[in-house]
């Protein structure tokens, strides 16, 4: 026992095979010869016995009977976990396997910080030993589960220079204070480039939403401006505008998690795609109390509009959201 809590910083396959050795080693002939090679070979085999799991993926399952929540294990095909699993698993099979760190990694910069979880940070710790540097924006998080602090990350990387990233050159100066009305962020220092005041047009049904939809595209194929984007809180919501326009042969995209390239011109997406993008101009429809409720709906409809460089306009049916009450009341 006391020469396996000493190999207690190597993987635990390595652990237990260095523990086979040591046994091995020490179990000489009296004339100092090694085992019969079948003897060694019984040695390692009962020493890896003696270890509950054969592999990573079935300690990994047992976590979950040890916390008294065996239906949260759940395997979408065979040997195939759910996403929300990758990591977990990965760090444990670091500690269970071992791997090999990628040493030739001079510099790692991690972009968009606020995304990650705690997790993921710990995985990357254990890959990457060399300097980092760890940007990102706290207020575009769209991970409710981030470690979206500087604080938090510091933790994991206290010798990693983290930076937030505060000074905006996206927007006009109208769309920035449009967005902080929505989301304040008081680290935010915006670049006086001034433009139009972003609009909210109430409709009377979703019907005549898509009608405003439609004028806003026909009013950006009228400017100057190279790109436009819909931009809507969720996938369903992005594929029903594009099945109702892709037809108008106006270069329309629709851009989700298969779509392998980014296309100018008018793009439908969901927020949490497009965070990191930006466009011309924007219009984001359905911001209504239905849609927008939540802290993170919160972010999410800030982000939709800090994609907008130019042009920003909202239109909603029923109750408009709450998170924008401080722009009507404005008007």
């Amino acid at each position: 026992m006391r020469r396996y809590t000493a190999y207690n910083k190597i993987p635990i396959q390595q652990r237990l095979d260095l523990l086979a050795t040591d046994i091995i080693e020490s179990s000489r002939t009296s004339d100092g010869k090694m085992l019969r090679s079948y003897v060694s070979k019984k040695i390692k085999s009962d020493i890896l016995k003696m270890f509950k799991f054969k592999d990573a993926l079935s300690l990994y399952e047992d976590f979950y009977n040890h916390i008294g929540k065996p239906e949260l294990f759940q395997l979408k095909q065979k040997e195939t976990l759910e996403f929300a699993d990758v990591f977990p698993f990965v760090y444990l099979k670091i500690f269970f396997d071992g791997t090999e760190s990628y040493y030739y990694v001079k510099h790692l910069l991690v972009d968009e910080m606020q995304d990650y979880t705690p997790i993921q940070y710990a995985v990357l710790s254990k890959l990457f030993k060399c300097k980092m540097t760890i940007l990102g924006d706290s207020s575009q998080s769209v991970n409710p589960y981030s470690s979206s602090s500087l604080e938090e990350i510091n933790k994991i990387f206290t010798e990693a220079d983290c930076v937030e990233l505060c000074k905006s050159y996206r927007s006009t100066f109208e769309i920035t204070n449009f967005a902080q009305k929505i989301q304040k962020n008081k680290k935010l220092i915006p670049i006086e480039r001034h433009g139009e005041e972003p609009t909210i047009t109430q409709c009377a049904d979703k019907k005549e939403e898509f009608i405003e939809i439609k004028n806003s595209i026909s009013h950006f194929l009228e400017s100057n401006y190279g790109s436009f984007g819909i931009i809507c809180k969720t996938q369903s919501q992005a594929n029903e505008i594009y099945e109702a326009f892709k037809g108008t042969g106006n270069n329309i995209s629709l851009l989700d998690g298969e779509s392998k390239e980014f296309k100018n011109g008018i793009i439908i997406t969901p927020a949490f795609i497009a965070k990191g993008l930006e466009f011309d101009q924007v219009i984001v429809p359905f911001a209504c109390a239905e849609t927008y409720h939540t802290d993170l709906d919160k972010s999410m409809l800030y982000i939709a509009c800090t994609r907008a460089m130019h042009k920003l306009d909202l239109t909603y049916s029923g109750t408009v959201t709450s998170f924008l009450q401080n722009n009507i009341s404005l008007k």
